[in-house]
C-alpha cells in the first residue's frame, strides 16, 4: 500500500508540474482571438502568410472576370492622362454590345470635365448600358464632406447585425462620381480597401456607412448584376456573411473578407482600352462577363503590394475580389479556424517543452524546432488545398517561448549540476555528464597518461597516530595532488587512501599528455618535500577506455586497461628500487618528441624491467 501511494503521489506531482507548465501556453491560447490583431504580429502574420502564397505559387482565375485597361498604348493614343470621358463613354458602349454581362469602372470623377459635353455624353452611355457600375471613394478624417450621401441612397444596401455585433466602419465623408454620372449609372459601390501594418493589400469590407447610408462595396454590386439578384434581396449580414437572394458567402474575423490572391499583375484577362476604341476586340472577349475598366498605365492609378506584386493595380485588385466572390474564394477564416490556432498555440508550445527536454543535448536541439516546423508545414498544406489561413505568428510565438525558457532553464540547470557534480568527480567529466547522461567519449578507446601516486611510510604513519591524525595528514596531501594536477592539465580520477590517480587526455586527448604527465610528476615531488610528505609515483601511458564501472547500485566513471595496470605496477617498481619516480619508456619518448628532454636529465635509464604478474619487460626510468 506504501509503495501505490508513494506511486499515486509522483504521479500526482508530475501532473502538477505539467499543469504549470501548461498555464501560461493556455493563456495564450485563449488570448489568440485579441493577439492575432495587434499590429506587431499581424505584419508578422502578413509575412508568414506571403511565404505560404509563394509555396502554392501563382493560379489562374476561373470567373469570368476580364480587366479592360488604360494602359499605356491607350494614354499615347489619347494624348495622356486622364482619357476624355466621351471617349470612355463610347468604350463602354461597344463594351455593352459586345454582351458584357457587368462593367465596372474603377475610375473615381468626382470632378466635372474639363471638355465640354463629355460628361453628358458618357452619362448616355451608362444609361444606354444599363449595366455600368461606378465608385465612390470614403474618406474617414476630421472634415469628410458627406454631401452626396442623400442621393446614394437608392445604392445603399440592406444591413442586419447580430447583437453584439461591430457593425460597418463610420466614414466622415466621400468622393463620389459628379451629378450626372451618379444618376445615370446602374450602381455605385465602395472602393475603400483595407491595407496590412506591412502596407500590404489585405482586406475588403463588404459595406462602409456615412451620413446614415450604408453602401457596399463596388464588388458586391458587379456580382449582383451579374448572378441577376434584385437589389432588395442583398443584404451585409455582420458579422457572419453577405447574402444574394438565396447565396450566402462567409465573412471572415471582423466582418470583412480577406483577398485570396491569383498572381501578379496580367493575372485576368486584359484588354486595352485602345483595342477596344479600335473595334479589335476579340469576338466573344467580354460575352457573359463582368469587365473592370480601369488604369494599369506606368505611374497612373492606385496600385497596392501583395505577395505576387509589388504595385498591383487597382482594378485588377478588385478583379480579384470579383473573382473571390464568385468562386466563394475568399481566404476562409472563422471560428474553426480559431478554435484550431488555439489547440496550436497550446499543443506546440507543450510539445516543444516536452521536446526540448530529451536527453542527450543534441537530441533536444533536434527535436525542438519540430512541433514549430510540423505546424508550419500544416497551415501551408491547409493554404493551398483549401485557402485557409492559419495563424502561424502565435504557435510561432508559443515555441519560441518554450525553446527559449528552456534553454535558460537547461543552462542554468546545467551549470548546477556542473558544480555539483564537479564536487564528486574530475571537472572534465562533469562538464560532459552536464551535458548528457551519456557523454560521446563513454566507451572509446584512447590515448591517456596515467599516474599513481602515493605517501611514503603511510601505513606507520597511520598506526602510529589517532584517526583524527590521519585525516590531518591526508587533506593537505590530497590537496597537493587536486592542485599540482589541475595546474598541468590534468584531472583526479580517484583517491584511495593515501593514494591518488591522476589523468591527463580525458576527455580530449593531446600529444603532450604525456610530457605533461612527467612535468606534473617532478612537480609533484618538489611540492610533497616542501610539505615534509615524501611522495612516490608511477606514470605510463598508452590507451585506455573510458567506462563506467561497478555494480548496479553504485558505478563510477574512470578508466580501464592495461595503461592503468602498469602505471600502478611501477609504483612497486619504484619503491623496489628505493626510487621516489618510476617512468615507463613511452612517456619518455613522448617527452623527448614535445621538447621536455629536460624531464629526463634527473632520471636514470633502467632496461628490460621486469614488472609482476607481466609477462614481458618494460623500460624504465627512475627517478631517486
Amino acid at each position: 500500500m506504501t509503495a501505490q501511494r508513494t506511486g499515486g503521489h509522483g504521479r500526482g506531482v508530475r501532473l502538477l508540474r505539467w499543469a504549470a507548465v501548461a498555464l501560461p501556453f493556455l493563456a495564450l491560447a485563449l488570448a489568440t482571438p485579441a493577439l492575432r490583431d495587434l499590429p506587431p504580429l499581424e505584419a508578422i502574420e502578413g509575412g508568414a502568410l506571403d511565404w505560404r502564397y509563394g509555396l502554392r505559387g501563382p493560379r489562374t482565375p476561373s470567373a469570368p472576370v476580364t480587366v479592360v485597361a488604360v494602359d499605356d498604348v491607350t494614354l499615347e493614343a489619347q494624348s495622356g492622362w486622364p482619357v476624355p470621358r466621351d471617349v470612355l463613354g463610347e468604350a463602354i458602349r461597344r463594351l455593352g454590345e459586345a454582351g458584357a454581362s457587368v462593367i465596372a469602372v474603377d475610375l473615381l470623377m468626382a470632378e466635372p470635365s474639363r471638355q465640354e459635353g463629355a460628361d453628358r455624353a458618357l452619362g448616355y452611355a451608362l444609361h444606354e448600358t444599363a449595366r455600368t457600375l461606378l465608385p465612390v471613394a470614403f474618406t474617414f478624417g476630421p472634415d469628410g464632406n458627406t454631401g452626396a450621401a442623400e442621393e446614394l441612397s437608392r445604392h445603399s444596401v440592406a444591413l442586419l447585425r447580430r447583437a453584439g455585433a461591430a457593425g460597418p466602419p463610420q466614414a466622415a465623408g466621400l468622393l463620389a462620381p459628379v451629378a450626372p454620372l451618379r444618376q445615370a449609372a446602374a450602381g455605385i459601390g465602395h472602393v475603400n480597401v483595407v491595407l496590412g501594418p506591412e502596407g500590404a493589400l489585405r482586406h475588403l469590407h463588404p459595406a462602409i456607412a456615412v451620413d446614415g447610408e450604408t453602401l457596399p462595396a463596388l464588388p458586391i454590386l458587379a456580382v449582383q448584376h451579374h448572378w441577376n439578384v434584385e437589389r432588395d434581396a442583398v443584404a451585409v449580414m455582420l458579422p457572419d456573411s453577405v447574402r444574394f437572394g438565396d447565396r450566402r458567402v462567409p465573412l471572415g474575423p471582423g466582418g470583412r473578407w480577406t483577398f485570396d490572391f491569383y498572381g501578379p499583375r496580367g493575372s485576368f484577362p486584359t484588354i486595352s482600352l485602345q483595342s477596344v476604341l479600335d473595334g479589335a476586340l476579340p469576338e466573344g472577349a467580354v460575352e457573359g462577363r463582368i469587365v473592370w475598366i480601369g488604369a494599369t498605365a506606368t505611374a497612373v492609378g492606385d496600385s497596392f503590394v501583395t505577395p505576387f506584386d509589388s504595385a498591383l493595380p487597382g482594378v485588377e485588385a478588385f478583379a480579384t475580389a470579383t473573382a473571390n466572390l464568385l468562386d466563394d474564394t475568399f481566404l476562409l477564416r472563422d471560428t474553426r479556424t480559431t478554435l484550431v490556432e488555439m489547440l496550436a498555440v497550446l499543443a506546440v508550445g507543450l510539445l516543444t517543452v516536452r521536446a526540448a527536454r530529451f536527453q542527450p543535448a543534441w537530441l533536444a536541439v533536434a527535436a525542438t524546432p519540430v512541433p514549430l516546423a510540423a505546424w508550419a508545414a500544416a497551415t501551408a498544406v491547409a493554404f493551398a488545398a483549401g485557402g485557409v489561413w492559419l495563424n502561424l505568428t502565435l504557435p510561432g510565438l508559443a515555441g519560441v517561448v518554450a525553446a527559449g525558457t528552456l534553454v535558460v532553464w537547461r543552462l542554468l540547470l546545467g551549470e548546477r549540476q556542473r558544480r555539483r557534480l564537479a564536487s564528486y568527480l574530475p571537472q572534465p567529466l562533469a562538464e560532459a555528464l552536464a551535458e548528457a547522461d551519456t557523454p560521446a567519449f563513454e566507451g572509446r578507446r584512447q590515448h591517456a597518461a596515467v599516474l599513481f601516486a602515493d605517501l611514503c611510510g603511510f601505513t606507520g604513519r597511520s598506526e602510529a597516530g589517532t584517526p583524527e591524525d590521519t585525516v590531518a595528514l591526508l587533506r593537505p596531501l590530497h590537496a597537493t595532488f587536486d592542485d599540482c594536477v589541475t595546474a598541468h592539465g590534468g584531472y583526479v580520477d580517484s583517491f584511495a587512501g593515501d593514494g591518488a590517480m591522476l589523468v591527463f587526455g580525458v576527455p580530449e586527448p593531446d600529444a603532450a599528455d604525456a610530457a605533461k604527465a612527467l612535468a606534473c610528476a617532478h612537480d609533484l615531488l618538489a611540492r610533497g618535500e616542501a610539505l615534509g610528505l615524501p611522495i612516490r609515483i608511477g606514470l605510463h601511458c598508452g590507451e585506455v577506455q573510458v567506462a563506467r564501472l561497478g555494480g548496479r547500485r553504485h558505478r563510477q566513471l574512470s578508466l580501464a586497461g592495461d595503461t592503468v595496470n602498469l602505471a600502478s605496477r611501477l609504483m612497486e617498481v619504484a619503491k623496489s628500487h628505493d626510487a621516489a619516480l618510476a617512468v615507463s619508456g613511452p612517456v619518455a619518448q613522448i617527452a623527448r618528441e614535445h621538447g621536455a628532454a629536460a624531464l629526463l636529465e634527473t632520471l636514470h635509464y633502467l632496461s628490460d624491467e621486469p614488472i609482476r604478474g607481466r609477462c614481458g619487460r618494460v623500460e624504465v626510468w627512475l627517478r631517486f
